[in-house]
């Protein structure tokens, strides 16, 4: 196979070209278009010429945020990549006007064989859902590798196009299958966004827009973390992305804007229950996964490279952006385009990226491997280590505040002495087992526990002598309940037992072998059995909390009035 690549100035360009380059149209002909000029008029045009050329030959094209040509990162140009196989066949589709799910089966379906090989994907940039396009493929085209990305028009979020030699949507997708009985396929992705910060729970999304983070609306956040208003966004945004882990994998998502309902868009999808960070951009990172890439790609075989990068990159990267696909051109012709996100196949599957410098190396030939280059620097810088330095010193203090809340969570809700739950935390949880009995129609017992003659014990044996038998009795009761009874210290010598779905002749029966358990196995300080009066009652319908405990609570003092060392029901 054979990649060559034009900068296409004027109308002419692209016929001297293929007659210098001896590009025989066929179906063995990818060509592949990315244009900076995202204008209606513009393709049009060279649509107009692609046709007059190519009858047979597979050509997709894309607006951008900026174009590779030979390894260097273009703007407002147009990239023509040209790629001639020796076997594999290349098909091409268009679909549009529907949801993206159902427009990326229609094209892969229309260009998937038997022998697919590599799929490559281009959408528009602001209306396709690019995790929905890439679960159409894997849907239709399981474990075939995937790559491309989303249309972009240089931030200005006006339009983007996808467009083949006939046909042109700013609402759609193109793709090419690339089909043969052999292809070396071989991919790299390079993420390179340090999280930084707390993890925060997304509480209400939709797709790709994100109303609540941790329960509050998203734009609190911003501002909050990032000093930000809603003039500030999405462009102090690009700088700090979200990431997130999704099945093992970091992924970052970029943001595109406010809605009216004051949703933030994003240009993938981020679920609710998913955790999120801020991040921060790690240039050492970088360079030495692009180093190693570029080692890794020198071991396989690669007759041409495709990259298909983030336009964030370049907006924090400036003249830097091209240092990882200039590197890999000493090895392969190099093209594509920055994106406004990728598509990108890891350990077979399919992902949809952004942030991301993702590349592949195509070859229908094993043996063009091992070639030498120049090889990428990564020499220490003291502004890197100073970044390095603060972004280890903010995750550092981040986590000891965790672990410190943590801590004090914990401390908030436990009793000191016997390190059963206090009555706070023992009102939620009576309160969470109600919505559950009122929506399910399980029932619930609670348990009012009263060490008998405590008073007396405290008065002839001192308070250490009591907080003993505090804890002897504490013990007792973890010892002989199920573990998923919840035990609280309700206060002084009273303790709450929630028994979850548990009828109350199942929780009697429990009450009366803690009653004899306690009789049996604990002594008073001047002999003879220690004994608790024990009052039950079980959930009915419309209870309140207060409503149970009190019922639970009266149970207890007829066990009282009855001579002590009894279980009552009410």
């Amino acid at each position: 196979m054979k990649t060559s690549n034009l900068l296409y100035r004027e109308e002419g360009d692209l016929e001297r070209f293929v007659e210098k380059e001896g590009v025989e149209d066929s179906k063995r002909v990818l060509v592949q278009v990315f244009t900076g000029v995202p204008e209606p008029g513009n393709i049009t045009s060279l649509q107009k010429e692609l046709r007059s050329i190519f009858k047979e030959a597979g050509v997709i094209g894309t607006t951008t945020g900026g174009e590779i040509l030979n390894g260097k990162v273009l703007e407002n140009s147009t990239v023509v990549s040209i790629t001639t196989f020796e076997r594999a066949r290349v098909n091409v589709a268009l679909a549009e006007g529907k949801e993206s799910y159902d427009s990326g089966l229609e094209a892969v379906g229309s260009v998937a064989e038997d022998e697919t090989k590599l799929l490559i994907m281009f959408a528009d940039g602001l209306f396709t859902n690019g995790d929905e396009l890439v679960e159409a493929v894997s849907s239709r085209l399981p474990g075939v590798p995937m790559a491309g990305g989303l249309a972009g028009d240089n931030f200005t979020f006006k339009g983007t196009y996808v467009f083949t030699a006939e046909d042109v949507t700013s609402r759609g997708v193109v793709c090419a299958s690339v089909n043969t009985e052999r292809l070396y396929v071989n991919g790299y992705y390079n993420l390179a966004w340090v999280p930084i910060g707390k993890e925060m729970e997304v509480t209400k999304a939709r797709g790709n827009r994100i109303y609540e983070i941790e329960g509050r609306p998203v734009i609190e956040i911003y501002k909050d973390y990032l000093g930000a208003e809603a003039e500030d966004l999405p462009h102090i945004a690009i700088e700090f992305p979200l990431v997130f882990e999704r099945e093992g994998t970091l992924l970052a998502r970029a943001c595109l804007g406010m809605d009216e309902d004051g949703s933030m868009v994003y240009e993938g999808a981020i679920r609710e229950g998913e955790k999120v960070r801020f991040s921060i951009w790690d240039t050492g990172i970088m360079l030495s996964s692009a180093a190693d890439n570029l080692k890794r790609f020198r071991e396989v075989p690669s007759e041409s490279i495709f990259v298909y990068t983030c336009l964030g990159r370049k907006y924090l990267m400036g003249n830097e952006a091209e240092v990882e696909s200039r590197y890999l051109q000493s090895l392969a012709p190099t093209s594509g385009f920055l994106t406004y996100g990728e598509f990108f196949t890891k350990e077979g599957r399919n992902w949809f990226m952004n942030y991301t410098f993702t590349s592949i190396s195509l070859a229908e030939n094993p043996k063009v491997c091992g070639r030498e280059g120049q090889d990428i620097e990564e020499g220490p810088d003291r502004e890197l280590m100073r970044f390095r330095a603060l972004v280890s010193l903010v995750n550092s203090i981040t986590r000891e505040l965790k672990e410190a809340n943590s801590k004090l969570e914990k401390l908030a809700e436990k009793d000191p002495l016997t390190g059963l739950y206090n009555r706070r935390k023992m009102i939620e949880l009576i309160d969470e087992q109600l919505r559950r009995s009122e929506r399910y129609g399980t029932s619930f017992c609670l348990l009012m526990v009263d060490i008998d003659d405590f008073k007396l014990v405290n008065d002839t044996c001192g308070h250490q002598k009591g907080d003993e038998i505090l804890l002897e009795v504490s013990d007792l009761m973890r010892s002989v309940l199920r573990e998923t009874d919840v035990i609280s210290r309700w206060g002084g010598e009273e303790f709450l037992i929630l028994m979850p779905q548990t009828d109350l002749d199942g929780g009697t029966a429990v009450a009366e072998k803690l009653r004899l358990e306690v009789k049996k196995r604990l002594r008073l300080p001047g002999g003879g059995s220690l004994s608790v009066s024990i009052g039950i009652t079980a959930y009915r319908d419309g209870d309140s909390l207060e409503q149970l405990v009190s019922r639970a609570d009266r149970a207890m003092y007829s066990a009282k009035r009855k001579g002590k060392d009894l279980v009552s029901v009410y």
